[in-house]
């Protein structure tokens, strides 16, 4: 029944405006389509919320085949890529003599693509970096100043690599910055043209103004591109059709 009433969702029907003012039996063409969009918003309500419970269903059934892979990689010897991550961050959360061995070994630490890192790779990454071995709680460590350098561009989150997304990238860079990092802003831009720059800043400024009200972001905030060369001659950069 679900899965009929989702495909009724996607009818082309939906979008019929009809012709002339009189629709017939004493309605109006525009009482029958505010009635049709009162109807249409009401199921995709409730097809919105059969999703949700759908997805709360389909944890607790995936649970004994989530169990059986474990216990087959278990056998086997194997680890997937999420086991490396979840091994690694217990290891070095429960360990002092391995965060100490560690943060003596790597005297610095640089991080490209930042907006791909998951909560796991993040608290591994900010133990390595911290100031002191005794302390096993990431959202509590220190950073050792001039240890840690990130690079990374949130826009680039709405892809949830592997779990990756902008609200976990700017807390994470909230709370570095409040224990003193810097924050550089790349907006140097050399493979596009001005012209075509003042286009995409025009069109993406306004709609990309990242958190509000004072709510970690869970989107990115627009850094405008800057000029670097000038427009070539002889050509067009910008065609509007």
């Amino acid at each position: 029944l679900e899965a009929e009433l989702t495909e009724i969702c996607r009818w082309k029907e939906w979008r019929w405006r009809g012709g002339g003012k009189q629709f017939g039996g004493g309605l109006t063409r525009a009482e029958v389509v505010e009635q049709r969009d009162r109807c249409k918003a009401a199921l995709d309500e409730l097809v919105s919320r059969l999703n949700a419970d759908l997805a709360a269903c389909l944890h607790r059934e995936l649970r004994p085949p989530i169990l059986a892979y474990d216990a087959l990689k278990t056998r086997a010897g194997r680890l997937d890529f999420l086991d490396l991550l979840l091994r690694t961050r217990d290891v070095v959360r429960r360990s002092r003599a391995v965060r100490e061995e560690l943060q003596r070994r790597f005297t610095h630490l640089f991080v490209d693509e930042f907006q791909d890192t998951d909560p796991l790779q993040a608290e591994i990454l900010v133990l390595l970096a911290a100031d002191d071995p005794g302390e096993s709680d990431w959202t509590r460590a220190r950073v050792v100043p001039g240890k840690l350098f990130v690079v990374g561009d949130p826009k680039q989150s709405i892809y949830r690599f592997r779990r990756a997304d902008a609200a976990l990238y700017e807390a994470t860079k909230a709370r570095l910055v409040a224990r003193g990092a810097e924050v550089l802003y790349l907006s140097a831009s050399f493979r596009s043209a001005p012209s075509i720059q003042e286009a995409v800043n025009a069109a993406f400024a306004p709609l990309m103004q990242g958190g509000e009200g004072g709510a970690p972001a869970t989107q990115a905030r627009y850094v405008p591109l800057q000029r670097v060369r000038e427009d070539p001659g002889g050509q067009p950069t910008l065609v509007a059709l």
